[in-house]
Parts: structure tokens; C-alpha cells; sequence
């Protein structure tokens, strides 16, 4: 078994047929592709994996083994130059932390250029994690429209308020259905995003989803279209108009109060922004009829309140204003 140096070549490599010397000797050196996923995840599925280490005893590997989850789209790592013979391996997936996750280990056998495809298995507590899939409200065409009656082409998940993960539409349409990363047991925040081809969003999803250790769940969204506001204010003190400074104000917080069930979107303390960030645009709203309502509070303690009785502004659904269409909401001094 030999111990030189093995030169790692990502990506193109992968693809790329190894160089095999032909001799006398019945078997032949060759190139090793490992091909890894996660508990049946990809790189790019589960957002903690920083990357791989990968042990063959009696080996010397490039980086100390160490190399990155994916690079330039491929899930693995070519390894160059072994000679025949049966070699084992480890490979653990490590957090950036560098807290191992996953855990895998077997042999091969090289006589040539060998591919190992292996799926590394979560470590620690049972595995906890759910499929999820989405659908689209129901329509005059259609009582559950597909991705392209819909005009959707991607969805973006997350879950627990962590990164964004992007799918083509139809590998969660539906009966298709997408596996999580895997979590604690317990309940979890779960969103989507629902993208066109122009990546505009035209429908939402946001709740709650139970996982369980040991056994999968399911969870199907219903998601719902969405249109847009843009809001902007004026603070109105003794007939006339301040500036932020002027006012001694630093946030503004905005509300929108939906006139028939009397709720507000953001709960009780509304959306914080900088006085100054006017105008504010809103994508993820439900359709319908709402009063708009703007608080504020100055550095001396004094209140500015948008008018009781309005303004109003309607969403509709798919219609997005933007900073140059937005309402002007003045806000008095109490």
C-alpha cells in the first residue's frame, strides 16, 4: 500500500476518464471518485454540512483528508493514483463547528479507476426530519393547479428562520414531496416561497410542522397567493412637516389591521424600519382590504399615531407596488 502524496481534483475532474497504466501485472492502478450524500441529502440540501474527512489508513491525503462539501456543483472528490489492492475508508461530515454530523466507512477495491458512492448516516440522537410538499390554491381551471398552471418554477424552503434552500417546482408538487435536514425531534417553523420565472413570488407559506425521533413525518402546505404594498409617512407636528431628525424619531413601526377580521399582520408591536428607510415595500401580504397604521416614538417620549380612521389600501393578489407607487401615511404628534 503505498503512501505518497494523493492530488485531489474537484469538479471537472470527476468527470474526466484517469489515466490507467497497462502492464504485465493481471490488475491495474486507477483513479478513486468518492460520490457522497447525507441521509439522502445533497450538499446543498442540508446547509450545516462545512464539508467531508476522509481516512484510508496507510494513506496520506492532500488537506489531511480535509475538503469541502461541494465544489463547482459536484457532491464528491477524485482521489489519483492508487495502487491495486483493497483499501478501507472512513468519511465523517463535519459542521462549522467542525462537530461531526455524519458518519460512513467501508472498503474498495482498485484494479483500474473505481467509483464509491456511499450515503453517510447522521450521528448522535435518532434522526428527526419530515418530508414536506406544497400546493397551489385551487382555481376556476383547476382544483389544485400544477407548477405550470400556476406559472411557478421554484420554491424556497427553509425551516427554523435558517438559510433558504431553492427546488424546481415539481420535485415538491404535489404527491412529489422534499426530506428536510434532519432536526431535533419537536415542532419546527416551516416557509415557502413560491417563484416564477422572473423570480417574482406570487404565493407564501408559513406554520408549523411536529418531526419525531427515529420515523419521518409528512407535511403538505397549502400555499396562498400574495400580493404587495409600499408605504411611506410624514410626521406632522403643529401643522407642520418634520424631518426624522427634526422629530427625534430613529424607528417607525408599521401595521396593516385587515378590516374585516380586525387582525393585525404584525401582531401587536408591528414591522420595526428606520425612520428614515421610507418607502418600505411589502411582497408577502394575503389579499384584501386593510387600514394601515404607523406608531412612533420620540427620544423626548413623545407619540406620533397615523389617523384613526385611515388611510386604506388594497392588496391584490400577484400585484406588487413598488417605492415609486407607495401610499403616503402622515403621522400626527399626540
Amino acid at each position: 500500500m503505498n503512501s505518497r502524496l494523493l492530488v485531489a481534483f474537484l469538479a471537472l475532474a470527476a468527470v474526466t476518464p484517469g489515466c490507467v497504466i497497462h502492464d504485465n501485472s493481471p490488475e491495474y492502478p486507477g483513479d478513486v471518485t468518492f460520490r457522497w450524500t447525507f441521509g439522502g441529502l445533497r450538499c446543498d440540501e442540508d446547509r450545516d454540512i462545512k464539508g467531508v474527512n476522509i481516512v484510508i489508513p496507510g494513506e496520506r491525503l492532500a488537506n489531511d483528508g480535509f475538503y469541502p462539501c461541494q465544489a463547482n456543483g459536484f457532491d464528491g472528490i477524485v482521489l489519483h493514483d492508487f495502487v491495486p489492492g483493497v483499501y478501507s475508508f472512513t468519511i465523517e461530515g463535519v459542521s462549522y463547528g467542525n462537530e461531526q454530523l455524519y458518519l460512513a466507512s467501508g472498503t474498495f477495491r482498485v484494479d483500474g479507476d473505481v467509483t464509491v458512492s456511499v450515503d453517510l448516516t447522521p450521528t448522535g440522537s435518532p434522526p428527526s426530519f419530515a418530508y414536506v410538499s406544497w400546493l397551489f390554491p385551487a382555481n376556476t381551471s383547476s382544483p389544485s393547479p400544477s407548477c405550470t398552471q400556476a406559472g411557478i418554477t421554484a420554491v424556497e424552503v427553509r425551516v427554523n428562520d435558517g438559510e433558504w434552500a431553492r427546488f424546481d417546482c415539481t420535485r415538491g408538487h404535489g404527491a412529489n414531496s422534499i426530506q428536510t435536514p434532519y432536526l431535533e425531534p419537536g415542532e419546527h417553523s416551516l416557509e415557502f416561497v413560491a417563484l416564477n420565472r422572473d423570480d417574482m413570488p406570487l404565493y407564501y407559506y408559513n406554520g408549523l410542522m411536529v418531526t419525531q425521533a427515529g420515523a419521518p413525518t409528512s407535511h403538505t402546505a397549502s400555499m396562498w397567493a400574495i400580493g404587495g404594498a409600499s408605504i411611506r409617512w410624514d410626521i406632522v407636528a403643529g401643522g407642520s412637516t418634520l424631518s426624522c431628525s427634526q422629530a427625534r424619531i430613529d424607528e417607525v413601526r408599521v401595521n396593516f389591521r385587515d378590516v374585516f377580521t380586525g387582525e393585525l399582520v404584525y401582531g401587536m408591536f408591528g414591522d420595526g424600519h428606520g425612520c428614515n428607510d421610507a418607502p418600505v415595500v411589502y411582497e408577502f401580504l394575503r389579499p384584501g382590504r386593510y387600514q394601515v397604521e404607523i406608531y412612533a416614538r420620540a427620544a423626548d417620549g413623545r407619540e406620533y399615531w397615523s389617523p384613526e380612521e385611515g388611510p386604506f389600501i388594497e392588496v391584490e393578489a400577484h400585484r406588487f407596488p413598488g417605492p415609486n407607487g407607495a401610499l403616503l401615511v402622515p403621522i400626527f404628534r399626540q
